[in-house]
C-alpha cells in the first residue's frame, strides 16, 4: 500500500481509499503500471453513488492512478452484481469479496476473469482522454485554430473518428473562461423541411443551459421567439456575446455531422430554394467578425459547405474563409500505438509482424483497425496467465472479419458517392481502368485531393492506386 485516507464525500466519511501496487509479474501480465486505487466500504447495500465518489477521488487525488480499474470491498452479497452492472464505458469496477483473501492465486483468476473479460478495442461511442490516441498534428491545428478564432471545417469519412476528435477538442479547450458546446446535427428534419429553425431552437437550449448554471447573462437569448430566425438568433447572440466579453469568457461552438445542412442527394446545394442555410452560416460568420470571444468548427461528411463557391442560391459566407482540415487514416506509428497502449490494458501483448498484418489489412483505418483488433481478442483464450497476438492470430480471423464488415465499407462509399459525386466517378475509374486516371486526375486537382486526404487514394511514384479500404469492398 503506497497511500490510503478517508473518503471525504458528504455521508460517505465511513469509506476508507487506498493506492496499491501490484507485483511486477502481476503489473506485466495484466496491464496495470500504475497505481490502483481500492476503495473500502462498510455499508451492506452498496449504492452507485459510491462508485462515482470513488472515480472522482481518483481525479482529485493528484497521482498517477490506473483511472479506468477500482477494486471495491464490501459487505453486499450483490456487490458482483452490482459492480458487474456498473462498469461501463471502459471503466471496470472489480469486487474484491469474490477474492480469497488467504489465497494469492483467487486474486490472480479474479483479475483475469474481469481484465481478461474486457475488449477495450470495440467502440461504439466517440472516445476521449486516455482512450483518444493520435491525431496530434491536426488536434493542434485545431486547437491553434479555436485559440485564434479561426472558423476551421473537419472532415472525413463515416466511422473515421470525427466526432471522437470533436469530443476531445472540447476537452481540451474548455475551461472556466471558454464555454464549449458540442451539437450533433443529426437529429435535424430533412428537406424540404427547413432545418434552421429547429436547429436555433437546439441551439438556444444549450446556450441558456450552459449560461445558467455558470451564472452568466443569458436574457437575449431566452428571450427568442420560438420563431426565431437566423438574424433574430445573431442579434440575441451579439447581446450575449458582449456581456460575456466583459467577464472575459469565450464562446465555441462545435457542429457535428454538418451534412444533415448540406443533403446533396436531395437537393441542389449550389442553387436549391434553402436560403435559410446559407443565412445562419452568414450570421455566424459576422458574430465571429465582430466578436474577439467567438468562434465555430464544423465537422461533418462533405468539404462542400466551405469549399463551394455558392450554397443554396447565394454567395458561400463560408468559401474560401473558414480553414479545412481532414481525417485521415491513422499512420502506422499512431496505429501501433493505439494497438499497444489498448492492448496492455487487457494484459496483450502484440507481435511487432501482428502489429504490421493489422495496418495492412485496415489502412489504419479508425473504425476498421479497432474492429479487426476487436475480432482478433474475442478469439484469444482466457485461462492463461499471459496473452500475446501473433501474427498467425490476425491471419486466421481476417476472412471472417472481411466478410463482418463488409456492409460497413459499402455503407462508407456509398455515403462518398452520396456527396462527392465527382469523386465517386473517378473511383470507379481507378478500379475498373486504373491507367487511365492519372489524366483525369489532373484535370480535377481538388478532387484528387479530396481522395487523397480522405484516404481512398495513394499516390504511387507517378501513379495512383486505390487504398486498403477499396480492396475490401
Amino acid at each position: 500500500m503506497v497511500h490510503a485516507q478517508k473518503c471525504t464525500v458528504s455521508g460517505l466519511h465511513n469509506c476508507r481509499i487506498s493506492l496499491v501496487r501490484f507485483s511486477g509479474a502481476i503489473e506485466a501480465a495484466f496491464g496495470l503500471t500504475r497505481e490502483v486505487m481500492f476503495f473500502y466500504s462498510p455499508y451492506p447495500d452498496l449504492q452507485i453513488r459510491e462508485l462515482k465518489a470513488a472515480k472522482d477521488a481518483i481525479k482529485k487525488l493528484h497521482r498517477d492512478v490506473t483511472p479506468d480499474v477500482i477494486f471495491v470491498w464490501t459487505p453486499d452479497p450483490r456487490a458482483r452484481q452490482k459492480l458487474d452492472d456498473w462498469s461501463t464505458g471502459g471503466f471496470l469496477a472489480i469486487p474484491l469479496t469474490s477474492a480469497d483473501a488467504t489465497d494469492p492465486v483467487s486474486l490472480v483468476a479474479l483479475l483475469r476473469d474481469y481484465i481478461y473479460a474486457r475488449d477495450l478495442f470495440y467502440e461504439s461511442t466517440p472516445v476521449r482522454g486516455d482512450r483518444f490516441f493520435g491525431r496530434r498534428q491536426l488536434m493542434q491545428a485545431l486547437r491553434d485554430d479555436v485559440q485564434n478564432q479561426r472558423v476551421a471545417g473537419l472532415f472525413g469519412l463515416r466511422k473515421a473518428g470525427k466526432t471522437s476528435v470533436l469530443t476531445q477538442l472540447a476537452d481540451d479547450v474548455g475551461n472556466e473562461n471558454r464555454l464549449v458546446i458540442l451539437r450533433d446535427l443529426e437529429s435535424l428534419p430533412s428537406p424540404p423541411t427547413d432545418p434552421i429553425p429547429s436547429l436555433i431552437k437546439d441551439l438556444r437550449a444549450d446556450l441558456l443551459e450552459i449560461l445558467q448554471r455558470r451564472g452568466l447573462k443569458s436574457r437575449p437569448l431566452g428571450q427568442l421567439a420560438s420563431d426565431a430566425d437566423a438574424s433574430d438568433f445573431r442579434r440575441a447572440m451579439q447581446a450575449v456575446l458582449r456581456s460575456l466579453a466583459k467577464e472575459s469568457v469565450t464562446l465555441v461552438l462545435l457542429l457535428d455531422e454538418i451534412e444533415y445542412l448540406t443533403p446533396s442527394d436531395r437537393i441542389d446545394i449550389s442553387e436549391g430554394d434553402m436560403t435559410s442555410v446559407s443565412q445562419f452560416l452568414g450570421a455566424l460568420r459576422s458574430l465571429v467578425q465582430e466578436n474577439e470571444n467567438f468562434t465555430f468548427v464544423l465537422s461533418g461528411l462533405t468539404s462542400a459547405i466551405v469549399e463551394n463557391g455558392r450554397l443554396f442560391g447565394r454567395p458561400n459566407p463560408l468559401f474560401s474563409w473558414a480553414k479545412t482540415h481532414f481525417l485521415a487514416p491513422f499512420d502506422r506509428a499512431e496505429a501501433d500505438e493505439l494497438a499497444t497502449s489498448v492492448g496492455a490494458r487487457m494484459g496483450i501483448n502484440i507481435d511487432e509482424p501482428a502489429l504490421a498484418t493489422f495496418f495492412e489489412a485496415t489502412g489504419g483505418h479508425a473504425f476498421l483497425y479497432r474492429s479487426l483488433a476487436s475480432s482478433v481478442v474475442q478469439k484469444l483464450p482466457v485461462d492463461v496467465f499471459q496473452r500475446r497476438i501473433a501474427r498467425a492470430d490476425v491471419l486466421r480471423d481476417l476472412d471472417d472479419w472481411k466478410r463482418t464488415v463488409a456492409g460497413n465499407i459499402n455503407e462508407m462509399i456509398s455515403h462518398v458517392r452520396r456527396y462527392y459525386p465527382l469523386e465517386a466517378v473517378m473511383l470507379d475509374l481507378l478500379l475498373d481502368s486504373p491507367s487511365d486516371f492519372g489524366e483525369i486526375a489532373n484535370e480535377q486537382p481538388m478532387e484528387l485531393r479530396h481522395l487523397m486526404s480522405l484516404g481512398l487514394v495513394e499516390k504511387d511514384g507517378n501513379s495512383y492506386q486505390g487504398a486498403t479500404v477499396l480492396s475490401l469492398l
